[in-house]
């Protein structure tokens, strides 16, 4: 076998070659009117029986090195742009990792011709009503506690958070007149041992109706760079200022405010780089 594909081998190169010359521009292999600069065509006997194109396969170490690939006219010549290869690598450095796939050289970087995709959203657990008060400090929010999320790929993510929060009941500081008021705190994401802060407020009115819980909703985004398979835990925490003008100063009954009421508070993870 080893023989025969070796002959199979040379009697090809012939081929190729003559055909090559004569049309001068376009090249086929298993066919003879490519329809292109090169012209593939895999049927081979048994019927329906085809063969893939295999790339060259190598162990890239670094998304920013051409290494071990090099300029085939000549090695100390930079790669040339357009270069294919197939990777057949993982790297968890944090930065300019590399995993297994297609890569094509442009100039600067290897880049990964099929975009890796990573994205996971975890949301309050809305079976647990948070109502808030303004002496607790700060008070976890039910299904955001200590929770672990481990990325797929090293690289950029995008971290999106978005809360709600709503207004407790104002007192009827003057009877028939509309009187508008303000809940306000603080929300706060833990994340890898870094807090982030999110300020909200909410309000509240008293009057001939009594308005509340008109929540007020806050979305931020962050960008970390984060490593593959490796944990990362959040908490994410709420803590309301002192709410003078509210029932109880907002520490009991109706006066407290509300969180995650109909929307709730979510922390989404996507990979972007």
């Amino acid at each position: 076998m080893r023989v025969f594909l070796k002959h199979t081998a040379i009697v090809c190169f012939i081929c190729l070659f003559t055909y090559s010359e004569s049309v001068k521009s376009q090249v086929g292999i298993g066919t003879e009117n490519p329809e292109g600069a090169l012209d593939l065509n895999s049927n081979h006997l048994p019927a329906n029986t085809y063969y893939g194109f295999v790339l060259p396969r190598v162990e890239l170490t670094d998304a920013t090195v051409a290494a071990p690939v090099v300029n085939a006219n000549n090695p100390a010549n930079p790669l040339a742009v357009g270069t294919v290869v197939y990777n057949t690598n993982t790297t968890y450095t944090g930065t300019n990792d590399v995993s297994p796939g297609i890569y094509m050289w442009n100039g600067v970087d290897w880049i990964n011709e099929f975009p890796k995709k990573d994205a996971e959203i975890f949301k309050q657990d809305m079976s647990s009503p948070v109502r808030t008060t303004s002496t607790e400090g700060y008070k976890n929010i039910p299904g955001l506690v200590n929770v672990s999320f481990t990325p797929k790929y090293s690289g950029r993510y995008k971290i999106e958070l978005s809360v709600n929060y709503g207004g407790g009941y104002a007192q009827d500081l003057a009877s028939g007149n509309t009187n508008p008021l303000s809940q306000k705190g603080n929300f706060k994401l833990s994340f890898n041992g870094t807090d982030y802060i999110v300020p909200i407020s909410a309000h509240s009115t008293y009057g001939t109706t009594q308005y509340y819980l008109i929540w007020e909703q806050a979305t931020t985004a962050m960008y970390q760079p984060l490593i593959a398979d490796t944990p990362y835990l959040f908490t994410l925490q709420f803590d309301q200022f002192e709410s003078p003008g509210f029932i109880s100063n907002g520490n009991s009954g109706t006066g407290r405010g509300y969180i995650g009421y109909d929307i709730p508070c979510s922390v989404e993870f996507v990979y972007v780089d």
